[in-house]
C-alpha cells in the first residue's frame, strides 16, 4: 500500500472468510497498514448485531461479521449497515451485503 504513494483515500472490500477483530488478517491491515474498519468508525450502525453470513438461511444474531469494507486516507464513515434484503423468501447471496456511507476528502 505503502507504493500506491497517494493522497486520495484506498477502499478495500470484500468475503474476507474471517471475523473482524478475531483474525491475523483483519489485524495486519488494520493495526499494522493503518486501514480502518468503516463498520466500528461508522456514528450509526443498523444490524448490528447480525452475521454477515447466512448460508441463504436469513438472519443469525451473532454479530460476526466476516465480510470488511476498510478504509484508509481521508475518509469519515457516516453510517453502516448489514442489508438483510429478500424478495419472496429468496436471498440474492449467502452473504449480507454492507452498506457505508462515505464522506471523502477533508
Amino acid at each position: 500500500m505503502e507504493d500506491l504513494k497517494t493522497d486520495l483515500p484506498i477502499i478495500l472490500a470484500g468475503d474476507f472468510n474471517a471475523v473482524a477483530k478475531a483474525n491475523p488478517a483483519y489485524d495486519i491491515l488494520v493495526d499494522k497498514a493503518g486501514f480502518t474498519d468503516t463498520w466500528y468508525a461508522a456514528q450509526e450502525r443498523k444490524n448490528a448485531d447480525l452475521n454477515s453470513f447466512h448460508n441463504f438461511r436469513g438472519p443469525s444474531q451473532r454479530g460476526q461479521r466476516i465480510d470488511w469494507i476498510l478504509v484508509k486516507g481521508k475518509a469519515q464513515t457516516t453510517s453502516a449497515e448489514i442489508v438483510t434484503y429478500a424478495e419472496g423468501g429468496q436471498y440474492p447471496s449467502d452473504h449480507f451485503p454492507i452498506l457505508v456511507q462515505l464522506k471523502l476528502g477533508e
